[in-house]
């Protein structure tokens, strides 16, 4: 239960640094401490629209992640570590959540602490 709390905890309230942990540690899907090319494809795959006309749809998706790692991959390595996420995100806020959404907006946090506190305040 204490795990639980502490992780919602951070979930809702943490700070920066903690939800740049969670981030990483949700994005790099087979838990090697790096988010590879092999990880961010098919991430991002779903953020594109393709279009019926497009002869190659891959290429977009080839595109944007050649884009992300250019971006992010600050020690040119091929692969994002978790210090690579980090500063990448403390200059970009942005980029937290650049394969995916994995924290709650901040209109579903108060409608969470309202029901909780509510609840709370009826016992």
């Amino acid at each position: 239960m204490r795990e639980w709390i502490e992780g919602l905890s951070v979930f809702l309230r943490g700070t920066l640094g903690e939800k740049i942990k969670y981030c990483f540690d949700v994005y790099d899907l087979n838990g090697d401490r790096y988010i590879s090319r092999e990880e961010i494809i098919p991430m991002l795959k779903n953020s594109l629209i393709r279009q019926p006309t497009e002869e190659d749809p891959d290429e977009g998706l080839k595109d944007l992640v050649e884009i992300t790692l250019k971006k992010m991959d600050q020690d040119h390595d091929g692969r994002i570590s978790f210090e690579d996420f980090e500063k990448a995100v403390r200059e970009e806020n942005l980029l937290l959540e650049a394969f995916g959404t994995c924290l709650p907006d901040m209109t579903s946090i108060e409608a969470f602490d309202q029901n909780v506190f509510q609840k709370q305040l009826e016992q």
